[in-house]
């Protein structure tokens, strides 16, 4: 099994959080719920840190069953329509978004 999060370092501001998360879940999940050979996915947001730790806002799960499934994805129509929803909304958010592609372990 293979894991792709996006990780938002970084900040919303407080007056505009409520905003920028539920545009997340109402407008951007759904699109996400369409990738191509997506097992699953999750929406983690950071709440509580431990001294330290760096400021991750959120993060997006995404799981496939192979690399080449990431492949697809990144190559599909539906991210590209995601890429193109998440910038109406990133104006709001301070920081940056990295990707990394993880494998899972035998325990995970």
């Amino acid at each position: 099994m293979y894991v792709r999060c996006a990780h938002f370092i970084g900040t919303v501001a407080p007056q505009n959080r409520a905003r920028f998360d539920s545009f997340i879940d109402a407008e951007c999940a759904p699109i996400i719920a369409t990738f191509p050979n997506l097992r699953s996915f999750r929406i983690l947001r950071g709440r509580w840190y431990e001294e330290g730790a760096p400021d991750i806002y959120m993060t997006i799960e995404l799981t496939f069953d192979a690399p080449a499934d990431i492949d697809a994805m990144l190559a599909s129509e539906a991210r590209a329509k995601n890429v193109a929803k998440m910038k109406e909304i990133m104006p709001l958010f301070e920081g940056r978004v990295f990707h990394i592609n993880h494998e899972v372990g035998p325990r995970g």
